[in-house]
């Protein structure tokens, strides 16, 4: 049986976490160690390496991402500082990233069934920001990172109203998510800085609903709200919602995509999110 507290008292909760009063999520010791050491001029694969074979299980689970079909490595890698240097740095990170978030939001004790369809739905999203954003010749990178942590600001958000409501079993009602959706934006905007994320991160996740609004950072955020719209149309993490038109996003005239380059995206992503789910699990 589900226990659920007043969208009023939900709305409580909301303001104090988002007035810096609440407790969000904490970023793990291991993420928080590769985004400092990624700061240094002086950062390599193989110093890297040392801190992420700290961590055997996740250790295995890079070697297992390089040696996957998401980047066709013709020969088995065993050495995991020359299976960050086939991956890349940046790229290690934004892996590193979604293996350990998705280790740890997706305890169904602390976010529900809810915690798996945002991750699946981030997960789809980053990869779908990185097509975008080589499409639109940017930055993929960036985008990809952006992309992944766009939405968890639910999480934040889902695991406070929880706890909130003492709720171990079952999920929110469907006011409480009314709200979550409202205010996730915010939440993960400030979650971003709670993390010492880069501030574009914070800046992209805070407007990804309204890419063309005056200030919001571009083209990174045209690539997450594009990505985001494709994934919830294509059902990726969420029901499929064939009533968006991808052609009349404000995305696709901020990046100057046309038709074909939409075409590629839907045909090529969710294939793409299929590959990395299996790899990342």
């Amino acid at each position: 049986m589900t226990t659920t507290a007043a969208p009023t008292n939900a709305l409580d909760v909301i303001k104090q976490l988002l007035a810096g009063t609440g407790d969000l999520p904490v970023l793990p010791e291991i993420a928080i160690k590769l985004m400092d050491e990624l700061r240094s001029p002086n950062v390599t694969a193989a110093r890297i390496a040392q801190y992420v074979k700290k961590d055997p299980i996740l250790a295995a689970a890079v070697l297992r991402v390089a040696n996957s079909a998401l980047y066709g490595g013709r020969s088995q890698i065993t050495d995991l500082a020359f299976a960050m240097s086939r991956i890349g740095l940046m790229q290690t990170r934004n892996l590193i990233l979604a293996l350990v978030l998705r280790s740890k939001m997706s305890d169904t004790n602390v976010y529900g069934s809810l915690g798996a369809q945002v991750l699946d739905h981030s997960l789809a999203v980053a990869f779908g920001s990185r097509l975008v954003a080589e499409a639109a010749r940017v930055d993929a990178e960036d985008a990809f990172l952006c992309g992944l942590l766009h939405d968890f600001g639910k999480l934040a958000l889902i695991k406070a109203l929880r706890e909130s409501a003492g709720i171990r079993n079952g999920d929110l009602s469907a006011d409480q998510m009314a709200l979550v959706d409202e205010h996730h934006a915010q939440a993960g905007s400030l979650l971003a800085t709670r993390w010492g994320l880069p501030e574009l991160v914070g800046l992209v996740i805070r407007d990804h609903h309204r890419c063309d609004a005056p200030g919001a950072p571009q083209p990174s955020t045209a690539c997450v709200s594009l990505a985001d719209a494709t994934a919830h149309k294509l059902g990726l993490g969420s029901e499929p919602d064939d009533s968006i038109d991808l052609m009349r996003h404000p995305a696709v005239r901020l990046l100057r995509l046309d038709k074909q380059a939409l075409d590629g995206l839907c045909e090529h992503l969710p294939g793409l999110f299929d590959t990395a789910r299996g790899a990342l699990s």
